[in-house]
């Protein structure tokens, strides 16, 4: 377990927010199952959350590439060494453009914006309203197991945390 990964608590929080409002959604849909045109909300956001992890293990893979090449080229046999150790920092040693992508982090989460749409599908229940009020409830269900799972995991992780602090990291 990575004590400080700080960005999995970042992408679970994104998570929860998403989780919340789309609980916001059903409770509108729900409270608008018999108001006569209503149609029913959704609130996607899951294909964003997929994006910023995709886009993060980019720069995991980035970083191992760089770094590895990195370690293999300053400990190779016969290598030229600077006396100044800021030569040797990985940052200079990478390319411009990759180096930019890496520090982009905050960017990704900064953008993350749970959408929510109409739903398009006309199923009418006699009054131009489309909310089944049942698969609302079944709906409300899900997202609250979710969002009271991303909870747990990261009440478990904060607590882990404050073990290792408590103890003095032994």
């Amino acid at each position: 377990m990575d004590l400080f990964n700080v960005r999995a608590i970042e992408v679970s929080k994104l998570a929860m927010d998403g989780l919340s409002k789309r609980q916001t959604a059903i409770a509108s849909n729900t409270a608008n199952s018999m108001t006569p045109d209503y149609q029913r909300k959704q609130v996607v956001f899951e294909d964003q959350l997929r994006e910023i992890i995709a886009k993060d293990n980019v720069r995991r893979d980035l970083r191992m590439q760089n770094s590895l090449a990195y370690q293999k080229d300053i400990y190779k046999p016969g290598a030229a060494r600077s006396s100044n150790p800021m030569l040797h920092n990985v940052a200079q040693r990478i390319p411009q453009e990759q180096f930019m992508y890496i520090q982009q982090t905050h960017s990704d989460t900064g953008n993350f914006a749970p959408e929510v749409i109409k739903d398009t599908r006309w199923i009418d229940y006699g009054n131009g309203n489309n909310v089944n009020v049942e698969e609302e409830m079944m709906d409300m269900a899900k997202a609250g197991v979710q969002y009271n799972v991303l909870a747990t995991v990261e009440g478990r992780f904060l607590s882990n945390l404050l073990d290792v602090v408590k103890s003095g990291g032994s």
